[in-house]
């Protein structure tokens, strides 16, 4: 007997999970730090074809903090005329209060916001629009990816985890990583894409990528097949939206197409000779049926599922399209929203029907499934030249924390993980420098820059990773 579609229960996912069970590492701030850190280790070579250097890389990330600047100051308002920019701008400007000073004040997503608006005003290097976006979405995904590391993050999750998991009917996400799959092996539906999935020019699953696998055509490289996936990467919902609109409309054109081809074979003799690509498109959709023309995100799936629809580690302020599915979605007879910020219960209350909607604080539902973020006071000796510590690690890693944030930072992390710590940058060190020979500047730049990036990649700040390896030397020495 089939489940009543009135007690359905279907999960929505937020970058907020990955958060909970990765900590810092996963937010945007601690993100954007880390293509910094990298690029200083030359690490986007490869990627980049060897064309931009690291310098060259970081003096264009800084420019964008001037750039953003500009746009918050208003110089950039005579630029922005159609509706999308004219709200994405006002937003813009409504979330900074204040001027940036560094890379990561700018916020993931808003990046490519910024380059919209950018070649608004230089309209002479539009020609390079694609490429630079193209560029940026390249960074954020691997930056995202983290060395594979967001994809570990289901090893944290405890069995109460995954047996709230399994209480749902479908799961959806907004994330890239895989990571409710490999904990449950049930199907998530991810709205945005996903690492595992190919972009569709380079996807096998695809027509197009079908083609350009057959013809020896793809570009990516799989050291960073997760830089080419398929994800949905915009400064706006609507965008995001729209691009999901041209898929569907792809699919359905495509499998028209192919059927008129099937009823009168001359339509396709004609595309023969009048489009030489639509026609290799559909000789190949005929061979193979189970391809697409691109790819499912799901959106309509979310638009016509009934009964509860729990939302986990999503603000509201962000992706308008997801909640207007929900909101045009009237086989919903019930909305559970889990906030962690009482901003966000307010914004809910204020602009969603209580009716519909009710809000959650997540704290409980943690506690619940055994994975609250633990909190330690560990009883520590610091250095008594502790300030001047802080002062030269500051200026060695480049990023700056003050001595009550290293101390408040460094007494939540337990004797056993400062030495696993530790061990990551003895490791990286010997690898670097096995027979400890002296080095030039270059190379001194990006062992410091690895260092940096060890901790941004283990959700702490450069600083207290230099301040770890200090109090414990011993593990540290050879």
């Amino acid at each position: 007997m089939s489940k009543d579609v009135n007690f359905m229960q279907h999960l929505l996912l937020g970058n907020g999970i990955d958060i909970q069970f990765g900590g810092p590492a996963y937010t945007s701030r601690y993100i954007i730090k880390r293509i910094k850190y990298k690029a200083l280790q030359d690490g986007y070579d490869e990627l980049f074809g060897y064309k931009i250097s690291a310098n060259e890389l970081i003096n264009l990330l800084n420019s964008f903090v001037n750039e953003t600047n500009s746009i918050l100051c208003g110089d950039y308002d005579c630029y922005a005329n159609d509706k999308d920019t004219l709200e994405a701008l006002a937003d813009f400007k409504d979330r900074y209060k204040h001027q940036v000073d560094q890379i990561d004040d700018i916020m993931l997503e808003d990046w490519l916001f910024v380059v919209h608006m950018f070649f608004l005003k230089n309209t002479d290097l539009e020609e390079n629009r694609q490429a630079a976006v193209q560029g940026f979405e390249r960074l954020l995904l691997d930056a995202i990816y983290n060395d594979g590391l967001v994809q570990e993050l289901y090893k944290f999750m405890k069995k109460p985890v995954k047996k709230f998991l399994f209480q749902f009917d479908s799961i959806f996400t907004l994330n890239y990583d895989n990571n409710i799959e490999a904990l449950t092996k049930k199907t998530v539906y991810h709205l945005h894409g996903d690492f595992s999935e190919l972009a569709d020019s380079e996807n096998e699953k695809t027509v197009s990528g079908y083609i350009r696998k057959s013809d020896n055509t793809t570009v990516y490289q799989e050291g960073l097949r997760h830089c080419y996936c398929n994800a949905l990467l915009n400064y706006s919902g609507r965008l995001k939206k729209k691009r999901i609109n041209e898929c569907d409309a792809a699919n359905k054109a495509l499998e028209e197409l192919v059927e008129k081809c099937r009823v009168d074979e001359t339509i396709l003799e004609d595309l023969k000779s009048v489009n030489a690509s639509v026609y290799a498109q559909v000789k190949t959709k005929i061979a193979h049926p189970e391809l697409m023309a691109c790819s499912d995100y799901h959106y309509n799936d979310l638009c016509t599922i009934s009964g509860e629809l729990h939302i986990l580690g999503m603000s509201p302020n962000n992706d308008a399209h997801i909640f207007d599915a929900i909101l045009n979605n009237s086989q919903l007879t019930k909305v559970v929203f889990y906030y962690r910020d009482p901003k966000h219960k307010e914004f809910i209350e204020a602009n969603y029907s209580r009716d519909l909607f009710e809000c959650i604080e997540v704290e409980d539902l943690w506690r619940r499934l055994d994975c609250l973020t633990p909190r330690y006071n560990c009883n520590y000796t610091f250095p008594k030249e502790i300030d001047n510590f802080v002062k030269a690690f500051n200026a060695l890693s480049m990023d700056e924390i003050s001595t009550n944030q290293v101390i408040e930072a460094l007494k939540q992390i337990t004797r056993g993980d400062m030495v696993r710590l530790c061990k990551l940058v003895k490791a990286d060190i010997q690898k670097r420098n096995p027979k400890h020979m002296s080095t030039n500047e270059k190379d001194f730049i990006k062992q410091n820059a690895s260092i940096s990036y060890i901790a941004l990649q283990q959700g702490i700040l450069p600083t207290v990773l230099y301040l770890i390896c200090v109090m414990n030397f011993d593990v540290i020495k050879d």
